[in-house]
C-alpha cells in the first residue's frame, strides 16, 4: 500500500462520527477561516500551480462536509455575538475565473456564503507569476518561489523580467479558469446570495516589503475601487498577499479603513487570542481530501 493510500485510510478512520463527537469539544468557541484559491473543471488538464487549483467535484465534496458539520457564516459575522458555537468562514484569494465560474455556483447550491479577495490591478485574464512559471506536474520550485518573494518582493513585472533574463519558461497559454476573472464576472458574482468581495491589495506585492506611500496606495486604492463598483457587497477586510504582513502593514491597514486582516497559515483560533489584523487561516491545498477537511473541521487536527 502506498503512503498516499495509507494516509487516505487513516483520514477516513479518524474523521468518523465517533471520533468527531470526542474532538469537536476542542473547537468550542473557536473560529476557522478557510482559504481557497482556484477551482478547475474536473476534465481540465493540469495548469498553473497545482496546489492552488482544486477540482470542482472535490470542492463540492468539501462543501458537503462543511454544511453537515459546521456553522458556516459570512466573514463579517464570524465574531458576531450570540453564539459560542464554532464558526467557519469561507474565503478565496486572487479572484480566479475558476472560483467564479465553478466555485460560486457550488456555494449557491449548498447555501453557503463566501468572500472573494480581489487585487483590482490583476483582473481581466491576468496570469499570476506563480501559475505562469510553475511546472504542471511538480508545481513551483522552492528556490524559484523564494527568489520571487524574497529578492523580488512578489512583484509581477519584476518576476517576469527575471524569468526572461534567466530563461525560466513563462506560460502564455493558461486556461481561463487559471487566470484572473473579469470585472463583469465579479459583477455577476455579487448578485448571488452570500457572495461578498474583499481586498487583496492593488497589485499583489509582498506588503511587508513596502513602506510609506507605496504601502498606503496598495491598501487604500483597492478598498476604494471595490466600494465604488460593488456598493453594499464589500467587506472591509484584507487578505495579505502571500500571507505576508508586519506590524507596520497591520497599522497601515487599520488606518486605511479595514476592519480585519487575514494571513494564510493557521487553523482554529479564539478571537481573544489573536490580533484582528493577523487572523489565521487554514490554506486548503488542492490535495486535501473531504475526509482531511472533516478531520480539521471536527477538531481532530487544529491547524
Amino acid at each position: 500500500m502506498t503512503t498516499a493510500a495509507i494516509k487516505r485510510q487513516l483520514e477516513r478512520m479518524l474523521s468518523s462520527r465517533t471520533v468527531g463527537r470526542v474532538t469537536r469539544r476542542r473547537t468550542q468557541g473557536k473560529r476557522l477561516v478557510l482559504a481557497y484559491h482556484g477551482i478547475s473543471p474536473d476534465d481540465a488538464e493540469p495548469a498553473g500551480e497545482p496546489a492552488l487549483h482544486i477540482t470542482a467535484s472535490r470542492f463540492s465534496e468539501q462543501l458537503e462536509v462543511l454544511r453537515s458539520l459546521a456553522e458556516v457564516c459570512p466573514l463579517d459575522e464570524l465574531d458576531a455575538a450570540g453564539s459560542d458555537a464554532p464558526r467557519v468562514a469561507i474565503t478565496f484569494d486572487d479572484a480566479y475565473e475558476g472560483a467564479i465560474a465553478h466555485g460560486v455556483p457550488a456555494l449557491v447550491r449548498h447555501g453557503l456564503p463566501a468572500t472573494i479577495f480581489v487585487a483590482p490591478g490583476c483582473l481581466d485574464g491576468h496570469s499570476f507569476w506563480w501559475d505562469a512559471i510553475a511546472s504542471r506536474r511538480s508545481g513551483l520550485a522552492a528556490p524559484v518561489r523564494s527568489h520571487a518573494l524574497d529578492a523580488l518582493g512578489g512583484r509581477q513585472q519584476a518576476v517576469r523580467d527575471w524569468a526572461r533574463t534567466e530563461h525560466v519558461e513563462w506560460s502564455t497559454s493558461l486556461p481561463a479558469h487559471a487566470r484572473a476573472t473579469s470585472v463583469a464576472s465579479l459583477q455577476w458574482a455579487v448578485t448571488q446570495p452570500g457572495i461578498t468581495l474583499g481586498s487583496h491589495s492593488w497589485s499583489h506585492p509582498d506588503l511587508a516589503r513596502l513602506a510609506g506611500g507605496d504601502l498606503d496606495a496598495e491598501l487604500a486604492r483597492p478598498l476604494a475601487w471595490l466600494q465604488a463598483r460593488f456598493p453594499g457587497r464589500v467587506v472591509p477586510w484584507i487578505a495579505y498577499p502571500y500571507g505576508r504582513h508586519s506590524r507596520e502593514v497591520e497599522r497601515a491597514a487599520r488606518e486605511a479603513g479595514y476592519q480585519g486582516g487575514l494571513a494564510i497559515e493557521g487553523g482554529w483560533h479564539r478571537r481573544s487570542q489573536v490580533s484582528q489584523f493577523a487572523r489565521p487561516r487554514l490554506n486548503v491545498a488542492a490535495g486535501l481530501s473531504a475526509a482531511g477537511l472533516r478531520l480539521r473541521v471536527q477538531g481532530a487536527v487544529l491547524s
